[in-house]
Protein backbone atom coordinates (compact mmCIF):
# COMPACT_ATOMS: atom_id res chain seq x y z
CA UNK A 1 0.00 0.00 0.00
CA UNK A 2 1.61 3.14 -1.55
CA UNK A 3 1.48 6.19 1.84
CA UNK A 4 0.35 9.66 0.64
CA UNK A 5 1.71 12.49 3.66
CA UNK A 6 -0.48 15.06 3.23
CA UNK A 7 0.58 18.66 4.75
CA UNK A 8 -2.41 21.26 5.39
CA UNK A 9 -1.37 24.88 5.82
CA UNK A 10 -3.18 27.94 7.27
CA UNK A 11 -6.08 29.07 4.69
CA UNK A 12 -9.50 28.80 4.67
CA UNK A 13 -9.42 25.93 1.70
CA UNK A 14 -8.08 23.90 4.39
CA UNK A 15 -11.44 22.21 4.87
CA UNK A 16 -11.34 20.80 1.17
CA UNK A 17 -8.35 18.60 2.70
CA UNK A 18 -10.83 16.41 4.24
CA UNK A 19 -12.35 15.33 1.10
CA UNK A 20 -8.72 14.67 -0.90
CA UNK A 21 -7.83 12.88 2.54
CA UNK A 22 -11.18 10.75 2.27
CA UNK A 23 -10.73 10.10 -1.46
CA UNK A 24 -7.21 8.98 -1.03
CA UNK A 25 -7.85 6.33 1.29
CA UNK A 26 -10.84 5.02 -1.05
CA UNK A 27 -8.61 4.73 -3.52
CA UNK A 28 -6.60 2.34 -1.49
CA UNK A 29 -3.88 4.58 -0.19
CA UNK A 30 -2.44 5.10 3.44
CA UNK A 31 -2.95 8.81 4.04
CA UNK A 32 -0.73 10.87 7.04
CA UNK A 33 -1.15 13.86 7.95
CA UNK A 34 1.01 16.55 9.29
CA UNK A 35 -0.37 20.28 9.97
CA UNK A 36 1.12 23.83 10.57
CA UNK A 37 0.13 25.81 13.42
CA UNK A 38 -1.92 27.97 11.75
CA UNK A 39 -4.07 25.42 9.82
CA UNK A 40 -5.34 24.35 13.11
CA UNK A 41 -7.69 27.03 12.91
CA UNK A 42 -9.64 26.33 10.12
CA UNK A 43 -9.52 22.47 11.18
CA UNK A 44 -9.47 20.28 14.30
CA UNK A 45 -7.02 17.46 15.06
CA UNK A 46 -10.24 15.46 16.05
CA UNK A 47 -11.94 15.63 12.23
CA UNK A 48 -7.97 15.05 10.92
CA UNK A 49 -7.37 12.06 13.46
CA UNK A 50 -10.67 10.72 12.26
CA UNK A 51 -10.75 10.94 8.90
CA UNK A 52 -6.94 9.76 8.09
CA UNK A 53 -7.73 6.50 10.48
CA UNK A 54 -6.12 7.56 13.04
CA UNK A 55 -2.89 9.06 11.05
CA UNK A 56 -2.65 12.80 12.28
CA UNK A 57 1.13 13.36 13.04
CA UNK A 58 2.57 15.67 15.15
CA UNK A 59 5.75 16.62 16.54
CA UNK A 60 5.06 16.18 20.38
CA UNK A 61 6.72 12.55 20.75
CA UNK A 62 9.82 12.89 22.46
CA UNK A 63 10.61 9.51 21.41
CA UNK A 64 10.81 10.03 17.33
CA UNK A 65 12.29 12.61 14.70
CA UNK A 66 9.25 12.64 13.86
CA UNK A 67 9.85 15.71 10.37
CA UNK A 68 12.37 12.70 9.45
CA UNK A 69 10.67 10.24 9.62
CA UNK A 70 7.31 10.92 7.91
CA UNK A 71 9.75 12.56 4.88
CA UNK A 72 11.58 9.14 4.63
CA UNK A 73 8.71 6.97 4.74
CA UNK A 74 6.10 8.63 2.12
CA UNK A 75 5.24 7.67 -1.55
CA UNK A 76 4.24 10.96 -2.31
CA UNK A 77 4.44 14.49 -0.24
CA UNK A 78 0.75 16.57 -1.15
CA UNK A 79 0.33 20.59 0.23
CA UNK A 80 -3.06 21.47 -0.15
CA UNK A 81 -3.69 24.44 0.57
CA UNK A 82 -0.27 25.91 -0.22
CA UNK A 83 -0.47 29.29 1.48
CA UNK A 84 1.98 32.25 0.09
CA UNK A 85 3.85 31.57 2.90
CA UNK A 86 4.38 28.18 3.10
CA UNK A 87 5.06 28.30 -0.70
CA UNK A 88 7.69 31.11 0.24
CA UNK A 89 9.27 28.80 2.89
CA UNK A 90 9.34 25.67 0.43
CA UNK A 91 10.60 27.75 -2.49
CA UNK A 92 13.83 29.34 -0.15
CA UNK A 93 14.72 26.18 2.21
CA UNK A 94 13.06 27.79 5.50
CA UNK A 95 12.32 24.94 8.00
CA UNK A 96 10.92 26.58 10.65
CA UNK A 97 8.08 24.58 11.75
CA UNK A 98 6.93 21.30 11.23
CA UNK A 99 5.39 21.08 7.97
CA UNK A 100 8.28 22.78 5.97
CA UNK A 101 11.02 21.32 8.08
CA UNK A 102 9.58 17.54 6.94
CA UNK A 103 9.36 19.00 2.97
CA UNK A 104 13.03 20.27 3.37
CA UNK A 105 14.07 16.85 4.57
CA UNK A 106 11.87 15.00 1.60
CA UNK A 107 14.22 12.81 -0.78
CA UNK A 108 14.54 14.56 -4.33
CA UNK A 109 13.02 11.06 -6.18
CA UNK A 110 10.02 11.20 -3.81
CA UNK A 111 6.85 12.91 -6.01
CA UNK A 112 5.86 16.20 -4.64
CA UNK A 113 2.47 17.72 -5.21
CA UNK A 114 2.22 21.46 -4.42
CA UNK A 115 -1.77 23.06 -4.27
CA UNK A 116 -1.64 26.80 -4.21
CA UNK A 117 -4.55 28.44 -3.02
CA UNK A 118 -4.86 32.31 -1.68
CA UNK A 119 -6.15 35.84 -2.29
CA UNK A 120 -6.04 36.47 -6.52
CA UNK A 121 -3.77 39.83 -5.10
CA UNK A 122 -1.33 37.56 -3.44
CA UNK A 123 -1.31 34.83 -6.18
CA UNK A 124 -0.60 37.49 -9.07
CA UNK A 125 2.31 39.01 -6.62
CA UNK A 126 5.44 38.75 -8.38
CA UNK A 127 7.76 37.26 -4.98
CA UNK A 128 4.22 34.32 -4.84
CA UNK A 129 5.16 33.82 -8.75
CA UNK A 130 9.36 33.81 -8.66
CA UNK A 131 8.39 31.57 -5.27
CA UNK A 132 6.11 29.07 -7.17
CA UNK A 133 8.17 28.60 -10.38
CA UNK A 134 11.40 28.27 -8.62
CA UNK A 135 9.48 25.01 -6.61
CA UNK A 136 8.29 23.69 -10.23
CA UNK A 137 12.03 23.15 -10.64
CA UNK A 138 12.51 21.10 -7.53
CA UNK A 139 12.97 17.36 -8.64
CA UNK A 140 9.57 15.64 -9.28
CA UNK A 141 7.80 18.58 -8.02
CA UNK A 142 4.03 18.99 -9.35
CA UNK A 143 2.27 22.31 -9.22
CA UNK A 144 -1.91 22.00 -9.44
CA UNK A 145 -2.58 25.58 -10.30
CA UNK A 146 -5.47 27.29 -8.54
CA UNK A 147 -8.67 28.02 -10.29
CA UNK A 148 -10.41 31.48 -11.16
CA UNK A 149 -13.60 31.61 -8.79
CA UNK A 150 -15.33 33.58 -6.12
CA UNK A 151 -13.15 33.24 -3.01
CA UNK A 152 -13.72 33.92 0.57
CA UNK A 153 -13.09 37.54 0.95
CA UNK A 154 -15.70 37.93 -1.75
CA UNK A 155 -13.07 38.71 -4.55
CA UNK A 156 -13.87 37.14 -7.58
CA UNK A 157 -10.36 35.51 -9.58
CA UNK A 158 -7.42 33.40 -9.82
CA UNK A 159 -6.64 31.90 -6.00
CA UNK A 160 -9.46 29.08 -5.98
CA UNK A 161 -8.49 25.56 -5.03
CA UNK A 162 -9.29 22.95 -7.17
CA UNK A 163 -12.06 20.30 -7.17
CA UNK A 164 -10.95 17.88 -4.78
CA UNK A 165 -11.72 14.99 -7.51
CA UNK A 166 -9.43 16.77 -9.89
CA UNK A 167 -6.36 17.36 -6.90
CA UNK A 168 -7.16 13.04 -6.25
CA UNK A 169 -7.20 12.25 -10.26
CA UNK A 170 -3.59 14.24 -10.27
CA UNK A 171 -1.91 11.91 -7.40
CA UNK A 172 -3.75 8.70 -8.85
CA UNK A 173 -1.69 9.84 -11.77
CA UNK A 174 1.50 10.35 -10.64
CA UNK A 175 1.40 6.90 -8.27
CA UNK A 176 0.14 4.87 -11.47
CA UNK A 177 3.36 2.57 -11.77
CA UNK A 178 1.58 0.62 -14.81
CA UNK A 179 3.03 1.07 -18.19
CA UNK A 180 1.75 3.82 -20.19
CA UNK A 181 0.05 2.37 -23.14
CA UNK A 182 -0.21 3.66 -26.92
CA UNK A 183 -3.55 4.68 -27.67
CA UNK A 184 -3.91 1.76 -29.78
CA UNK A 185 -5.96 3.09 -32.84
CA UNK A 186 -5.21 5.37 -35.73
CA UNK A 187 -8.79 7.15 -34.32
CA UNK A 188 -8.46 9.41 -31.70
CA UNK A 189 -10.65 8.98 -28.72
CA UNK A 190 -13.18 12.18 -28.11
CA UNK A 191 -13.79 10.83 -24.13
CA UNK A 192 -15.50 8.15 -22.38
CA UNK A 193 -19.03 6.63 -21.88
CA UNK A 194 -20.95 4.72 -20.05
CA UNK A 195 -24.48 5.05 -21.48
CA UNK A 196 -25.14 1.93 -23.43
CA UNK A 197 -27.51 3.50 -25.96
CA UNK A 198 -24.36 6.11 -27.31
CA UNK A 199 -23.82 3.61 -30.13
CA UNK A 200 -27.04 5.69 -32.19
CA UNK A 201 -24.59 8.42 -32.77
CA UNK A 202 -21.30 6.79 -32.70
CA UNK A 203 -19.13 8.61 -35.71
CA UNK A 204 -16.66 6.13 -36.15
CA UNK A 205 -14.50 9.08 -37.15
CA UNK A 206 -14.02 10.14 -33.90
CA UNK A 207 -14.04 7.30 -31.02
CA UNK A 208 -15.56 6.67 -27.37
CA UNK A 209 -13.64 4.50 -24.62
CA UNK A 210 -16.95 2.85 -23.32
CA UNK A 211 -17.54 2.58 -19.96
CA UNK A 212 -19.58 -0.03 -18.14
CA UNK A 213 -22.17 -0.56 -18.36
CA UNK A 214 -22.02 0.12 -21.94
CA UNK A 215 -22.34 -2.69 -24.39
CA UNK A 216 -19.08 -2.75 -25.36
CA UNK A 217 -17.19 -2.25 -21.77
CA UNK A 218 -15.27 -4.57 -20.15
CA UNK A 219 -17.70 -6.50 -17.44
CA UNK A 220 -20.83 -5.37 -19.40
CA UNK A 221 -23.40 -8.22 -18.95
CA UNK A 222 -24.72 -9.16 -22.31
CA UNK A 223 -27.63 -12.02 -23.29
CA UNK A 224 -25.07 -14.93 -23.23
CA UNK A 225 -21.67 -13.56 -21.34
CA UNK A 226 -20.49 -11.08 -19.64
CA UNK A 227 -18.08 -9.16 -22.14
CA UNK A 228 -14.41 -9.33 -21.67
CA UNK A 229 -12.43 -6.85 -23.57
CA UNK A 230 -13.30 -3.13 -24.46
CA UNK A 231 -14.70 -2.45 -27.77
CA UNK A 232 -13.47 0.45 -29.78
CA UNK A 233 -15.67 1.20 -32.67
CA UNK A 234 -14.04 2.38 -36.27
CA UNK A 235 -14.35 2.11 -39.75
CA UNK A 236 -13.07 -0.55 -41.67
CA UNK A 237 -9.68 -0.32 -42.70
CA UNK A 238 -8.57 1.67 -39.35
CA UNK A 239 -4.80 1.17 -38.28
CA UNK A 240 -4.35 -0.90 -35.40
CA UNK A 241 -1.17 -0.09 -33.46
CA UNK A 242 0.33 -2.13 -30.37
CA UNK A 243 0.17 -0.19 -27.21
CA UNK A 244 3.54 -1.41 -26.20
CA UNK A 245 6.39 -3.32 -26.29
CA UNK A 246 5.90 -7.42 -26.57
CA UNK A 247 6.04 -10.48 -28.36
CA UNK A 248 4.17 -12.97 -30.38
CA UNK A 249 4.41 -16.33 -29.87
CA UNK A 250 3.62 -17.28 -33.29
CA UNK A 251 2.37 -20.68 -32.70
CA UNK A 252 -0.27 -19.21 -29.87
CA UNK A 253 -0.23 -15.82 -30.86
CA UNK A 254 -1.84 -15.99 -33.94
CA UNK A 255 -5.25 -17.16 -34.48
CA UNK A 256 -8.69 -16.85 -36.19
CA UNK A 257 -11.08 -14.84 -33.77
CA UNK A 258 -14.78 -15.11 -35.18
CA UNK A 259 -16.24 -16.05 -37.97
CA UNK A 260 -16.12 -19.29 -40.03
CA UNK A 261 -12.99 -19.97 -39.19
CA UNK A 262 -12.97 -19.32 -35.97
CA UNK A 263 -16.13 -22.08 -35.42
CA UNK A 264 -18.57 -18.90 -34.70
CA UNK A 265 -20.31 -18.19 -38.34
CA UNK A 266 -22.97 -15.95 -36.93
CA UNK A 267 -20.00 -13.55 -37.03
CA UNK A 268 -18.02 -12.36 -39.99
CA UNK A 269 -14.35 -13.70 -40.60
CA UNK A 270 -11.75 -12.03 -38.55
CA UNK A 271 -8.53 -12.90 -36.90
CA UNK A 272 -6.29 -11.79 -33.21
CA UNK A 273 -3.11 -11.09 -32.54
CA UNK A 274 -1.47 -11.74 -28.80
CA UNK A 275 1.06 -9.65 -27.82
CA UNK A 276 2.94 -10.15 -24.56
CA UNK A 277 4.22 -7.64 -22.68
CA UNK A 278 4.85 -6.09 -19.29
CA UNK A 279 1.47 -5.39 -18.86
CA UNK A 280 0.55 -8.76 -19.80
CA UNK A 281 -1.46 -10.53 -22.87
CA UNK A 282 -2.88 -7.96 -25.12
CA UNK A 283 -5.42 -9.72 -27.39
CA UNK A 284 -6.19 -7.53 -30.63
CA UNK A 285 -9.24 -8.86 -31.61
CA UNK A 286 -11.40 -8.60 -34.60
CA UNK A 287 -8.87 -7.28 -37.06
CA UNK A 288 -6.36 -8.03 -40.22
CA UNK A 289 -3.39 -9.17 -39.12
CA UNK A 290 -0.34 -6.85 -40.47
CA UNK A 291 1.38 -8.52 -43.42
CA UNK A 292 4.54 -8.09 -42.06
CA UNK A 293 3.87 -10.48 -38.91
CA UNK A 294 2.52 -13.30 -41.13
CA UNK A 295 5.41 -13.16 -43.85
CA UNK A 296 7.69 -13.29 -40.65
CA UNK A 297 5.62 -15.62 -38.90
CA UNK A 298 6.04 -17.98 -41.87
CA UNK A 299 9.68 -17.09 -42.25
CA UNK A 300 9.94 -18.76 -39.17
CA UNK A 301 7.81 -22.08 -39.73
CA UNK A 302 9.82 -22.46 -43.27
CA UNK A 303 13.14 -22.12 -41.79
CA UNK A 304 12.28 -24.64 -38.56
CA UNK A 305 14.16 -22.25 -36.52
CA UNK A 306 13.48 -22.73 -32.58
CA UNK A 307 12.31 -19.34 -32.00
CA UNK A 308 9.05 -18.70 -32.60
CA UNK A 309 8.80 -15.37 -31.65
CA UNK A 310 8.02 -12.13 -33.29
CA UNK A 311 9.69 -8.83 -30.93
CA UNK A 312 6.88 -5.93 -31.46
CA UNK A 313 7.66 -2.46 -30.98
CA UNK A 314 5.35 -0.08 -29.15
CA UNK A 315 3.70 2.09 -31.63
CA UNK A 316 3.91 -0.25 -34.61
CA UNK A 317 0.94 -1.23 -36.36
CA UNK A 318 0.07 -4.76 -36.08
CA UNK A 319 -3.01 -4.88 -38.08
CA UNK A 320 -6.27 -3.47 -39.56
CA UNK A 321 -9.96 -3.36 -38.11
CA UNK A 322 -12.14 -5.68 -39.69
CA UNK A 323 -16.16 -5.87 -40.25
CA UNK A 324 -16.98 -8.49 -37.33
CA UNK A 325 -20.81 -8.10 -37.31
CA UNK A 326 -23.13 -8.97 -40.26
CA UNK A 327 -25.50 -6.31 -38.25
CA UNK A 328 -26.37 -5.31 -35.07
CA UNK A 329 -29.92 -2.98 -34.16
CA UNK A 330 -27.90 -0.29 -35.58
CA UNK A 331 -24.68 0.05 -33.93
CA UNK A 332 -21.16 0.09 -36.14
CA UNK A 333 -20.47 -3.39 -37.06
CA UNK A 334 -16.82 -2.73 -36.86
CA UNK A 335 -14.21 -2.54 -34.03
CA UNK A 336 -11.17 -3.53 -32.49
CA UNK A 337 -11.66 -5.72 -29.50
CA UNK A 338 -8.80 -5.37 -26.94
CA UNK A 339 -8.73 -8.00 -23.59
CA UNK A 340 -5.37 -7.89 -21.80
CA UNK A 341 -5.01 -11.91 -19.62
CA UNK A 342 -2.39 -12.47 -17.37
CA UNK A 343 0.98 -13.54 -18.36
CA UNK A 344 0.91 -16.46 -20.46
CA UNK A 345 -2.48 -17.12 -20.32
CA UNK A 346 -3.49 -18.11 -23.90
CA UNK A 347 -6.09 -20.43 -23.56
CA UNK A 348 -9.40 -19.93 -23.86
CA UNK A 349 -11.20 -17.59 -21.21
CA UNK A 350 -12.81 -20.13 -18.94
CA UNK A 351 -17.30 -20.09 -19.19
CA UNK A 352 -17.04 -19.11 -14.96
CA UNK A 353 -17.04 -15.34 -16.27
CA UNK A 354 -20.36 -15.72 -17.38
CA UNK A 355 -21.73 -16.39 -14.19
CA UNK A 356 -20.02 -13.05 -12.97
CA UNK A 357 -17.07 -14.21 -11.65
CA UNK A 358 -13.94 -13.15 -13.54
CA UNK A 359 -11.91 -16.13 -14.57
CA UNK A 360 -8.07 -15.82 -13.23
CA UNK A 361 -6.79 -14.94 -16.54
CA UNK A 362 -8.38 -11.84 -17.39
CA UNK A 363 -7.45 -8.43 -16.47
CA UNK A 364 -9.71 -5.09 -16.98
CA UNK A 365 -7.77 -3.13 -20.18
CA UNK A 366 -9.54 0.22 -19.09
CA UNK A 367 -7.31 1.90 -16.53
CA UNK A 368 -4.61 1.31 -19.13
CA UNK A 369 -6.37 3.23 -22.01
CA UNK A 370 -8.07 5.82 -19.77
CA UNK A 371 -4.03 6.57 -18.66
CA UNK A 372 -3.57 6.52 -22.29
CA UNK A 373 -6.22 9.09 -23.36
CA UNK A 374 -5.14 11.65 -21.09
CA UNK A 375 -2.43 12.47 -23.56
CA UNK A 376 -5.13 13.67 -25.71
CA UNK A 377 -6.61 16.30 -22.70
CA UNK A 378 -9.98 13.87 -23.46
CA UNK A 379 -10.27 13.06 -19.64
Amino acid sequence: MKKILIAISGGIAAYKAVDVISGLRTKGFEVRVITTENALKFITPTVLGAISGGNYVTENDPNRIAHIEEAQNCDLFLCIPATANIIAKFANGIADDFVSSTFLAIPDKTPKVICPAMNTKMWENSMTQKNTYNLSTFPDCSIIDPDKGLLACGDVGVGKLPKPRFIIEKVVEILDDRPVWEWPIAVDPIGATNDSYSYLHINTDEVELPLYPHVGAFGARRRHDTHRGVDLYASVGTDVFAVEDGIIDTVNGIRPWTGKIADCDWWEDTWAVIVEGVSGMVVYGEIKIEESILKAQKELFDSKMLSTQIHIKKGQKIGTILRVLKKDKGRPTSMLHLELRKPGYYRNIDKSWEHNKVPKGIIDPTPYLERSMRNFGKI
